[in-house]
């Protein structure tokens, strides 16, 4: 056994990383030895190595801290690509550990061989691979340095993401006991995360002399972490005159935003009004965000004021108007911008009064609807999203959750609200909301997610003690019923098979397998009990499923589709 790997260890441990995600093999049997030494570092062991890596991207997503990941040699490290991809664009940190051959044997027909370095590509901020070295002649100082140098890439004050690096390994693998005093000699035993501020702020003066010759500003936040300081100087902000703040409904900065049914707003609103509302002047910062109508409508803004606020060099212009990009830390850049003298001037709030107006005509229609529509996913929706528990995490798989959420807004706005957006993919919800929950057991988590998504990423269950604070909500319509009703696929209907996902797969059976308590609820009302009993069982996780009926389901959606007002 090759034991500079208890350096990458100790490394990690000493660096206060705290979770360690590991999956089974053979090859990284030295790996899974060295950290499963280190009782600092709570070690998860996990079967499928795809839902291993979204696991550990859950965890990561609370802690904001590194998060170790272990496959063997082979395929196994290509089954974690969707999981660093999505970690890539949610600026998510992992240290990826890929278990490998020694170079000697790469492409010489051994088993469990792939090319695998650089396997990530672009989709990792590095990528290192280690020497594989001969047991009486290791570096424990370089080992040292590399696996440093990889956690520091990963939380880098540009942006946070996966690090890869690859361990090539000689056999034997499993030659123990084994003295690893040498190891304890040789390396440093200190080491801290350190972000270094990049406190450059550009393109002050132009972004101020902007702000005061415009008269209709909007202040964009997609996709974010939590972070204290940025929401004490929005909220400030957002006191300013004619500032509209529109939040993401996974930007986790809801508080601030003094419209929060925008989608909705866009979406349903007539042309005369979209006028009216659209601005002269944009902030953004943040990741993306989940409406398409907020999209569309933004790339119709031509000619105006549009700084950009990001951290990494490379340019996002999701609505292709960006006059300005602003490459920045974005907490003392909004410092300083909120302590100029522009926002003492008295208040006039005419363009956030449109917006207010648009949005209370729609919250009337909305209200109307949901009295009169028969149980379907948009009446359950909107009622689950006004009673989640205050305390709870909330996690919204892709497809129609989270669209839903976006469109009908959560009545607690400081609740934190996630969602595998980096990419878009349904693959790893369940996953990720388990990882997220094994993370931060002092909260409920709370997952919302469709059958189609249950059952692809069920493997996430596939773990030796699954959390009990987790609730899952899982919105049974028959299988991607999405490609149903957006524009596009349903035009093809006889294609349409192939677009959707229609099964016959039970969800109890799911339930049964690994253990979950399973509730059902196929009527409006049933939904408030059945949501109690949610909440009170704290002895298992426990997984509550909306039923509907797949032909009025379908018509309630298209009814919610047409609303007008």
């Amino acid at each position: 056994m090759q034991k500079h790997v208890f350096t990458i260890a100790k490394v990690c441990e000493n660096a206060g990383i705290k979770h360690a995600v590991i999956c089974p093999g053979s090859r990284s049997a030295p790996l899974v030895y060295a950290f499963t030494q280190h009782t600092k570092i709570n070690c998860i062991s996990a079967v499928d190595e795809r839902s291993a890596a979204f696991i550990a991207l859950g965890m990561a997503q609370q802690t904001l801290l590194p998060v170790v990941l272990i496959a063997t040699s082979g395929t196994a490290c290509l089954n974690f690509f969707p999981a660093v991809a999505e970690a890539f664009y949610q600026k998510i940190p992992l240290l990826v550990l890929t278990a490998d051959r020694p170079p000697e044997l790469l492409n010489q027909q051994d088993g469990q061989m792939i090319m695998q370095k650089g396997v990530y590509g672009k989709h990792v901020l590095a990528s290192h691979e280690l020497l594989c070295y001969d047991e009486n002649n290791i570096d424990y100082k370089l080992t040292e340095r590399i696996v440093k140098h990889a956690i520091e890439e990963s939380v880098n004050p540009i942006k946070n993401g996966p690090v890869h690096i690859n361990v090539p390994l000689r056999e034997p693998l499993y030659n123990l006991p084994i003295d690893i005093s040498d190891v304890e000699k040789a390396i440093t035993h200190t080491h801290e995360f350190i972000k270094p501020s990049m406190r450059k702020l550009p393109f002050l003066k132009e972004l101020s002399d902007a702000w005061i010759s415009s008269k209709k500003r909007l202040i964009l936040v997609g996709q974010s972490f939590p972070n204290k300081a940025i929401k004490t100087y929005l909220e400030k902000i957002s006191n300013a005159d004619d500032v509209v703040i529109l939040t993401d409904i996974t930007s986790n900065y809801l508080t601030v935003a003094n419209i929060q049914h925008f989608d909705a707003v866009i979406q349903f609103s007539q042309e005369e009004i979209l006028e009216q509302l659209a601005p002269d002047f944009i902030l953004s910062l943040g990741g993306p965000f989940v409406s398409k109508a907020l999209k569309n409508w933004l790339k119709k803004q031509k000619g105006i004021h549009h700084f950009r606020l990001q951290g990494e060099p490379d340019l996002v212009n999701t609505y292709q108007n960006v006059s300005q990009p602003i490459i920045a830390e974005v907490t003392p850049y909004l410092e300083s911008f909120q302590s100029l003298h522009i926002f003492k001037r008295d208040a006039q709030k005419n363009y956030l009064q449109l917006w207010k107006q648009s949005e209370n005509k729609y919250l009337v229609s909305l209200e109307n609807f949901i009295q009169d529509i028969h149980w379907s996913e948009p009446k359950a929706m909107y009622k689950i999203l006004h009673c989640l528990p205050a305390e709870t995490v909330l996690h919204l798989g892709n497809s129609s959750s989270v669209r839903w959420a976006s469109w009908l807004g959560i009545s607690n706005t400081e609740m934190p609200c996630y969602s595998n957006r980096g990419t878009s993919g349904i693959d790893g919800s369940v996953s990720t909301a388990v990882g997220a929950a094994l993370a931060n057991p002092q909260k409920i988590h709370t997952l919302i997610v469709g059958d189609l998504s249950l059952f692809y990423d069920q493997n996430a269950f596939w773990i030796k003690q699954l959390p009990t604070n987790l609730k899952i909500i899982v919105l049974n319509n028959g299988g991607g019923n999405i490609f149903n009703w957006i524009d596009g696929p349903s035009k093809y209907p006889d294609q349409l098979e192939y677009f959707t996902t229609p099964n016959q797969l039970s969800i109890a059976n799911v339930c049964k397998q690994y253990g979950l308590n399973q509730l059902v609820c196929d009527q409006e009302e049933k939904l408030e009990q059945t949501m109690n009993s949610l909440y009170e069982n704290f002895e298992q996780p426990c997984l509550l499923e909306l039923v509907f009926d797949m032909t009025s389901n379908l018509s309630a959606i298209k009814a919610f589709k047409n609303l007008a007002y």
